[in-house]
C-alpha cells in the first residue's frame, strides 16, 4: 500500500522541516481561501440567475404569443407560479435595492451544498447582500484581496442598513476589510446607522432606556442542593454598568488580597452581596482570620457609605456637540445626531447619552488635559511611569502581536529591545514612548520566551518571535519559522 503525502515516511525518506512543513500548511490555507472565494462567487451567480428580472423572461419564452398576448400570459404564469399556496416564493435575502431571490432556488443550493435551507439561506443571503449593497467589498472579493468570511462578518451587519448607510459601510471600509477586526466593523455599521436613520436610532436608545431592567430569580431551583444559588440577569445603563464592574473587579481584588481561596468568578459574585450591604471597600488588616471576621467587625464600627457617581471617560465630542449646537452630517448632508466617540470601549453613541450621565446629581466630573503623542519622553530606569505607558496605549489602542485585538488597557508594555541596566553598560533612556509597545501576556510570554525546537532542527537558530518598530503605529514581526506580519493601524498583513 504507497504511503499518504503525510504517511509516516520510511527511515531512508528525509523528515520534512518543520518550517517547510508549516509554510505548506499556510499554503493550503490559501488555496482553501481561493476554493471559498469561488464557490461565494458561483453563488452569487446562482441567485442572480434566480431573481425576478431573470425569471420573467423565462415564462414569456414559453409563450409563442404576440407581444401583448404574450405579455398578459406571463403574467397569469407568474400568478400560478408564484402566487398559488405552495407555489415558489420570492424571498427578501439581502437589504434595500437588492433583488429578490427564488424561494426554490435556495432550496435546490442548500440541498447541492449539504446544508440546511436555513445555512443555504444565509449563504446565499450574504452572497446577495454583498454582491448588490456592498459593490467596493466585492470587487475586492473577485479580485482575491479578501477572504470570504470577513466579507460574511460584515454582510451579517448591513441587512438590517438602509440602501445609503450601506454604501457608507462599503466606502469607508473597503480598503481595510481583509484587516478589519470585528470590533471595528461593527462601530462603523453602528454609526452608518445613527447617521442615516437617526430617529430609529434615538427610538432605539429610547427603548433600551426603558427596558432596563435585573432579574433575581428566587424562586427556580432544580434541587435541594442548587437552591442555595441565583440567577442573576439583567440590563443596564452603561454608566452604571462601568461603575458596577469597577466595585466588583475591586472587591474581588480585596478577598484575593486578604487570602480568600476561591476562584475569581466566585470572588466577583461574592463582591456583590458586599455592594449589597453597603460594603465599598474592606477592611483586609492581617489580625484579621478571615474576610468575614473582617467584614463582621467593620460592620459593627461603622456605617455603610456611599459614594457620588464617578464617570472617567475618555470622550471625543464635537465643538457643536459640546455647544448643544443643531449640526450638518457632512456625509448625509442633513440635521442629524451628535456623536460621541468612546475610547474605553472603541464605540460610538449619541452625546445625549453622555449628558444625561454627568446630569445624575454627585456626579464627579474628571477633566484631563490633551495629551500630544508627539511628545518623546524617556527615562533611565526599567519601570515605567505613567505619563509614558498612557501615551503609548493611547498610540496603540490594542495588543501589537499580529491579528491579537486585546485591547491596550490591559496589556503589559513590552521593551522592543531588551532592557539592558545602566550598571551593565546599558545606554541611558531606554524606558521611552517610542521603546515600548503594549503586548498582552499570552503574546509577551511568547515573544519573551523562546519557542519549543524539533529534536531533529536542533540546530535552528530562529526559536523564538521577533518584532521591530517601522513606525510609531506599524510593527514587523517574524515568526520562529520566518513567517512575516506586518502589524499596522488597520490589522495584520501576512507578507
Amino acid at each position: 500500500m504507497a504511503l499518504g503525502h503525510h504517511d509516516t515516511p520510511s527511515q531512508d525518506t528525509p523528515a520534512e522541516s518543520t518550517g517547510d512543513l508549516l509554510t505548506e500548511i499556510r499554503d493550503l490555507d490559501k488555496a482553501a481561501d481561493q476554493a471559498d472565494r469561488d464557490r461565494f462567487i458561483a453563488i452569487a451567480e446562482w441567485a442572480d440567475r434566480h431573481t425576478t428580472g431573470q425569471l420573467m423572461p423565462d415564462l414569456y419564452g414559453t409563450f409563442g404569443l404576440p407581444d401583448d398576448d404574450a405579455h398578459t400570459a406571463a403574467e397569469n404564469a407568474w400568478v400560478t407560479r408564484f402566487g398559488m399556496p405552495g407555489a415558489d416564493t420570492m424571498l427578501e435575502l439581502a437589504g434595500p435595492g437588492a433583488p429578490e431571490i427564488s424561494e426554490f432556488a435556495v432550496i435546490e443550493l442548500a440541498a447541492a451544498l449539504g446544508r440546511s435551507t436555513d445555512s443555504g439561506r444565509m449563504l446565499l443571503s450574504d452572497a446577495v447582500e454583498a454582491r448588490y449593497r456592498l459593490p467596493k467589498i466585492w470587487q475586492r472579493l473577485v479580485d482575491g484581496q479578501v477572504q470570504v468570511w470577513r466579507v460574511r462578518r460584515v454582510t451579517d451587519l448591513t441587512r438590517g442598513l438602509t440602501q445609503e448607510a450601506a454604501a457608507f459601510v462599503d466606502a469607508h471600509l473597503a480598503h481595510a476589510i481583509h484587516t478589519a477586526s470585528f470590533t471595528t466593523v461593527k462601530r462603523l455599521v453602528a454609526e452608518a446607522a445613527a447617521r442615516f436613520d437617526p430617529e430609529t436610532s434615538e427610538m432605539e436608545e429610547v427603548d433600551t432606556q426603558a427596558t432596563l431592567h435585573v432579574t433575581l430569580d428566587l424562586a427556580t431551583a432544580w434541587s435541594i442542593g442548587t437552591a442555595n444559588g441565583v440567577h442573576l440577569s439583567g440590563l443596564l445603563d452603561r454608566a452604571d454598568a462601568e461603575e458596577l464592574e469597577h466595585a466588583i473587579r475591586t472587591i474581588a481584588d480585596q478577598l484575593l488580597a486578604a487570602g480568600s481561596q476561591d476562584s475569581l468568578d466566585v470572588r466577583r459574585a461574592k463582591a456583590l452581596g458586599y455592594l449589597s450591604r453597603g460594603d465599598l471597600t474592606l477592611d483586609l488588616t492581617t489580625e484579621a482570620s478571615s474576610v468575614e471576621e473582617a467584614r463582621q467587625r467593620r460592620l459593627e464600627t461603622t456605617k455603610p457609605t456611599s459614594r457620588p457617581r464617578q464617570v472617567v471617560l475618555h470622550i471625543h465630542l464635537s465643538e457643536a456637540a459640546l455647544k448643544s449646537y443643531p449640526e450638518v452630517d457632512p456625509d448625509t448632508g442633513k440635521l442629524g445626531l451628535h456623536l460621541a466617540r468612546v475610547d474605553n470601549h472603541h464605540q460610538t453613541l449619541t452625546a445625549d447619552a453622555v449628558r444625561e450621565w454627568l446630569a445624575v446629581p454627585g456626579t464627579q466630573i474628571t477633566v484631563k488635559p490633551v495629551i500630544d503623542l508627539a511628545d518623546q519622553i524617556a527615562v533611565d530606569s526599567y519601570e515605567i511611569p505613567d505619563r509614558i505607558s498612557q501615551r503609548v496605549r493611547l498610540k496603540r489602542p490594542t495588543c501589537v502581536f499580529p491579528h491579537c485585538t486585546r485591547t491596550s488597557t490591559r496589556t503589559d508594555l513590552d521593551h522592543i529591545d531588551e532592557y539592558v541596566p545602566p550598571d551593565r553598560g546599558g545606554p541611558p533612556g531606554q524606558t521611552a514612548t517610542d521603546t515600548l509597545a503594549p503586548l498582552c501576556r499570552r503574546h509577551h510570554r511568547a515573544k519573551t520566551h523562546p519557542s519549543p525546537v524539533p529534536s531533529n532542527e536542533a540546530g535552528s537558530t530562529t526559536i523564538a518571535w521577533d518584532y521591530v518598530q517601522l513606525t510609531p503605529t506599524t510593527w514587523l514581526w517574524t515568526s520562529p519559522h520566518d513567517l512575516r506580519f506586518l502589524v499596522h493601524p488597520d490589522g495584520t498583513t501576512t507578507l
